[in-house]
This record gives structure tokens, C-alpha cells and sequence, in this order.
């Protein structure tokens, strides 16, 4: 049996489909891995103190309410009055969620509390009565409500816990 000019093209374009797509998964694997490295360092930052633009913050002092801020943080640190961000715990977001009957439910939420331990936000919608506990894992996608910006709920809850660490009310 021998093999023709056409079985050696069709061999040579089989063989080069294979390494493209083998490059191709390559590179992708690449990209998805920096993708995730990148993830974990902005992870680490976060639960190291740092606090990152897309999380909505306050002004005030690094201690509880009524502390003044410490001689020994750096004048760069200090900005303003004393004062400087600090993470707004209560914010006002526009959540998108899964209740429990498994509809998708679009509402403005003001928090007033991060329960950590049971893993909940409880707040309050534009209506009286409107009282609201959403499971963190139910929670689709989240805006800041004033100014439409991303909302990274896992982020900000990382960012709360390193601000109540700090604080000394973990």
C-alpha cells in the first residue's frame, strides 16, 4: 500500500490542526492561570488592609468612633482632618439575587448589617416595610446604587472582616 500525495497533505494538515489547537489550549491556560494569580494577589491585598477603589468607603479614623488617629501612621497615610478611608459597611447597592423560589429579583438595598458568621446582608428597600436578609451565595451581581460602579460582594465582605479585625470586633 502506498501513500499519495493527497494522504501526506491531509497527514500534514491533521498533524498542524493538532498544534495549532494544542497552542491555542496552551496560551489559554496561560491567560486563565495570570487571570487567577491576579485574583489571589488583589485577595491578599484586600485581607492585608488594603482597600481597593471599587469598594465604597467613609471617612474616618483607623480605631473605633471617637479614637484619634495614631502619631505613628505616615503623613502620606494621613489625609485631611486625621481622617482617611475607611469601608463604608453600610452601603447602598443595587443587588440582583435568587430568592428562595428561584426567581431572579432586581432591588435597591440599603445595608444595615453584614452578618459574617451566618454569611448574610440585612437591609432595608426604597419602601417602609421592605426589611430584607440575602444569603451572600444567592447574590448574583451587585452596583453601587448612586453611581452604577461594580460591586464585588466577596471583596467588600473581606474588606469589612480586615476592618473589623482591626477595629477589635471580630
Amino acid at each position: 500500500m502506498s501513500i499519495g500525495p493527497a494522504h501526506w497533505q491531509l497527514l500534514i494538515a491533521v498533524l498542524t490542526g493538532a498544534l495549532l489547537l494544542a497552542v491555542a489550549m496552551w496560551g489559554w491556560r496561560r491567560v486563565a492561570m495570570r487571570r487567577e494569580a491576579e485574583r489571589r494577589i488583589e485577595a491578599a491585598r484586600v485581607r492585608s488592609g488594603h482597600v481597593p477603589l471599587e469598594i465604597p468607603t467613609v471617612r474616618g479614623g483607623p480605631g473605633p468612633a471617637g479614637d484619634s488617629v495614631p502619631d505613628t501612621l505616615p503623613e502620606w497615610f494621613i489625609q485631611g482632618k486625621g481622617e482617611h478611608a475607611v469601608v463604608d459597611e453600610t452601603p447602598r447597592i443595587r443587588v440582583r439575587y435568587v430568592d428562595g423560589h428561584d426567581r431572579k429579583i432586581e432591588c435597591v438595598l440599603q445595608v444595615d448589617h453584614l452578618d459574617l458568621q451566618k454569611k448574610l446582608i440585612i437591609g432595608h428597600g426604597e419602601l417602609p416595610g421592605d426589611a430584607r436578609r440575602l444569603q451572600l451565595h444567592r447574590i448574583i451581581s451587585a452596583r453601587i446604587a448612586d453611581s452604577g460602579q461594580r460591586f464585588n460582594v466577596d471583596t467588600w465582605v473581606d474588606a469589612v472582616r480586615v476592618a473589623r479585625r482591626r477595629r477589635g470586633q471580630a
